[in-house]
């Protein structure tokens, strides 16, 4: 039998080619909060390859700039443009592209840079086991957002459409569109990375962990540097 081919598309935007990290930007500096969103891809592109190297997946950067999928920043994996648009639309390019190619697929934000390896091929086993529904995984982020979500199936634009982003809703009114079609599991919820508040919440979370990438260990060390005061 034949294992299930999936892709993995890390969401990422381009230094220099559009605003990024603006709330953090707002307390930490736009140069701190840039240098915030490069590390933290690095740490989720370590985690994905670990994961790729065990799987039978491939690792693609979703770019938000068309004109930044040549950016040296995203040449360690193949890329591909999220295409125009709000993110509902975004989303939904990236789904049914990927999915002409691949059984299934799997998102990630590049916020959540502690992510463990454990959750991402715990995402992989779920989508790969055989079942006559389909199939879908979200990793749900302490704000009321997710920082995963993988899925067998195609979802229509109006679907991605409807989702209220950015809101403490998001995951929750994202499940309720999901769970009439298929199956819904759900990860452990994890920080991702908006504003200067929620850097000691993923400082705390990389250092429950019992074990770090060299990637996470630099975000960390990265963290412990910076000067909270009065700020959070």
């Amino acid at each position: 039998m034949v294992s299930p081919q999936g892709a993995i598309a890390v969401f990422v935007k381009t230094p220099g080619y559009s605003p990024l990290k603006t709330r953090l930007a707002a307390d930490i500096g736009q140069q701190a909060a840039e240098q915030f969103h490069v590390n933290s891809a690095r740490a989720v592109q370590a985690v994905v390859q670990a994961a790729s190297n065990q799987s039978s997946v491939t690792p693609f950067w979703a770019v938000a700039e068309p004109d930044a999928c040549d950016d040296p920043l995203w040449s360690d994996f193949a890329t591909i443009s999220q295409g125009a648009g709000g993110l509902g639309r975004r989303l939904a390019f990236i789904n049914q592209r990927l999915l002409e190619q691949h059984d299934f697929v799997i998102f990630l934000g590049a916020d959540a840079p502690q992510l463990p390896v454990a959750y991402l091929t715990e995402a992989i086993d779920i989508l790969t086991t055989p079942a006559e529904s389909p199939r879908f995984v979200l990793g749900p982020a302490a704000d009321g957002g997710f920082y995963l979500f993988g899925t067998t199936v195609c979802l229509s634009q109006d679907l991605w459409c409807s989702v209220p982003y950015s809101v403490s809703e998001t995951a929750s009114v994202l499940c309720k569109q999901l769970e009439p079609r298929g199956s819904v599991q759900r990860l452990p919820v994890l920080t991702d990375v908006d504003t200067v508040q929620e850097l000691p919440l993923l400082q705390q979370e990389l250092q429950q962990q019992e074990t770090l990438l060299p990637e996470q260990r630099q975000i960390l060390e990265w963290i412990q540097g910076v000067d909270f005061s009065g700020k959070v």
